[in-house]
Formats: C-alpha cells, sequence, structure tokens
C-alpha cells in the first residue's frame, strides 16, 4: 500500500478506495483523510528568518513562534505534498500560475543571505491535474518552466519566491523534507473565480488520493502605521481587524464579500490568497485557531491554523 501514495504516483478513483478501505478512511465533514489534512495562513516577512532578521526577530516573535507551531502540526499529520499559494510569483491577470519544473529551487539572495537555500520536488501529477480541473471550470493556468521560450532569461519567474520560501523555512526546520510541494500564484481574478480554482484543487487533490497540507501565503494590511511601507491609512487597522475576527469564525460568506475598497486601500497581499484556499476547504468542516496576530513593522501578520474534522469533534 506504501508505493500507493508516492508523490511521483497517480492514484485515479479515492472514492473507490476509500469504499474498498472501509472503516479504516473516515469522510471529514466533506474531506477525506486522504485530502486535505491541514491548512494554515501564514505571513511572509523575510525578517523572520534568523539569518535575515539576526536580533531583529525579536520584534517579530510571536510570528516566529506561531509559525513554529503551524510547522510543527503539518510535519505531525506527514502530508505527501504541501501546496503553497504565494502573492509574489508571476502574478497575471486573469490566469493563475504554477511552477512546473520536477525541480523547485529559490534562495534569499535578494535578502542578502543566498546561503540560505532550496531544492525541492515538485509533485508534477498534481500539478498538471491541478490545471485539468481547473481548465473545466474555465479558468486557465499558466504551467511555468525555465526552458519556457518566454522565460528563458528571466529564470527567476520559475524560482521560489519569498512568500513560499518563508513558510517553507520553518516547516523544513520542523521535519519537512521528503515531501513534495506546489508552488501556485494567484491571479487577479474576481474573488468567485478564485474560490472556484480553489475547488478545482480540491478536486484534484482528491482524484489523485493525495494526503496535502496547504500554506496561503500572505500579509494584511502594509499602512497600518505612519511609517508602515506602503504609507499610512487608517482603515488598513479595520480591514485586518475584519480578516482577522472572520479566519477565528471561520465566516466564509464575510470573506467572499469583503468591501472592494476596504481591500484596495488597505495595501494587503494576502487576500487572494485566503480566497483559494477557502475554495480548497469547500464542503470540509473546519475548526479555526488564530495563532499569532501582530504588526509591528505596519504590517500586518496573521498566522493561522485552520484544521478539517470529523463533525462530531467540533
Amino acid at each position: 500500500m506504501e508505493n500507493i501514495y508516492r508523490c511521483e504516483e497517480i492514484f485515479p478513483d479515492i472514492r473507490k478506495f476509500i469504499k474498498d478501505a472501509g472503516d479504516g478512511i473516515l469522510e471529514r465533514g466533506g474531506c477525506f483523510t486522504l485530502g486535505v489534512l491541514v491548512a494554515g495562513i501564514s505571513p511572509h516577512p523575510p525578517l523572520i528568518i534568523p539569518e535575515i532578521g539576526g536580533r531583529e526577530i525579536d520584534r517579530v516573535r510571536s510570528t516566529a513562534d506561531a509559525l513554529v507551531k503551524l510547522s510543527d502540526q503539518v510535519v505531525t499529520l506527514s502530508p505527501e505534498t504541501v501546496i503553497f499559494i504565494t502573492p509574489h510569483g508571476p502574478v497575471f491577470r486573469d490566469t493563475p500560475a504554477i511552477l512546473a519544473d520536477e525541480k523547485l529551487q529559490g534562495n534569499f539572495g535578494d535578502f542578502g543571505v543566498p546561503g540560505v537555500n532550496f531544492n525541492v520536488k515538485n509533485d508534477i501529477p498534481l500539478v498538471k491535474a491541478i490545471a485539468e480541473e481547473s481548465r473545466k471550470v474555465s479558468i486557465g493556468v499558466k504551467l511555468l518552466k525555465k526552458d519556457n521560450n518566454w522565460i528563458r532569461g528571466r529564470g527567476d519567474m520559475a524560482a521560489l519566491d519569498h512568500g513560499i520560501m518563508v513558510p517553507l523555512y520553518y516547516l523544513e526546520k520542523a521535519g519537512f523534507k521528503d515531501g513534495c510541494i506546489v508552488a501556485i500564484t494567484f491571479a487577479m481574478l474576481p474573488f468567485k473565480d478564485l474560490y472556484r480554482f480553489g475547488e478545482a484543487i480540491k478536486k484534484a487533490v482528491e482524484a489523485l488520493g493525495r494526503r496535502v497540507a496547504v500554506i496561503a501565503s500572505g500579509d494584511l494590511s502594509h499602512r497600518l502605521t505612519r511609517d508602515a511601507p506602503a504609507g499610512y491609512n487608517p482603515l488598513g487597522k479595520e480591514y485586518d481587524r475584519q480578516i482577522v475576527e472572520n479566519v477565528k469564525e471561520y465566516n466564509t460568506t464575510k470573506l467572499l464579500e469583503m468591501d472592494e475598497n476596504l481591500v484596495s486601500v488597505a495595501g494587503e497581499c494576502g487576500i487572494r490568497s485566503i480566497i483559494i484556499l477557502l475554495g480548497i476547504l469547500s464542503d470540509c468542516k473546519i475548526a479555526p485557531q488564530i495563532l499569532s496576530y501582530e504588526g509591528p513593522f505596519g504590517v500586518g501578520y496573521l498566522v493561522a491554523l485552520l484544521t478539517p474534522v470529523i463533525e462530531e469533534d467540533v
């Protein structure tokens, strides 16, 4: 049975397997234990990488400690693949992008520490399945490879970005070493379409019988204080308040219906990652937990754990 679950292989009929396996496999409020095991929301300030932040990491200690907790929970559940949704890969207006090379690489050279680097396996069958399921709901996907003609000479477009590498750093420290990842950059689509894209990802995961974790990478408002990097806007704090409250209550309706003007003036980079995550978790009973929230540099950093649970455990 172990050979079935290697990330290099495809197991196409998860529902038949569950039926044949009997009581050993449980449905979790619409999610299978061979589907989404756990999900999280992670910020991505490079400052929380010790090799980058140094002593300054103490100013974001709550965030760093929360990422340790989130990562420990993910690793404890032994996912085969971790799906990352990032705002800092190549962003297209109407097409999500997925890295499609067999090996995915990146480093923190842009932040002065190229020695902190990553070389991880890509779950190519899942990448292809996501693209196929997305096409079925009329959402195109760009598959980015270093040898694409239009990428040649711009290799960074097919490299891991810091929106992925920051949470990946903590996952690897927690013991995530041999699994695969999938690296997705959202598109500037309407929220309803991003949610449908998330549903397509969920279908692909279930079709292949993957055990996955999902990390929605994104910072909240960049306009919380007078010295914030994107300037100050008093509505930044209101935006963060609503995100934190609605994640804490797992109010998907309110998150999907966030006021467009509020989102715009907040100067955020995380809501679209979260919306895709909500689609991936559609039909699941979720136990939400806010692990930390702080904004010491004028940018809101939220770490949250979202666990699909058996209904009677809620």
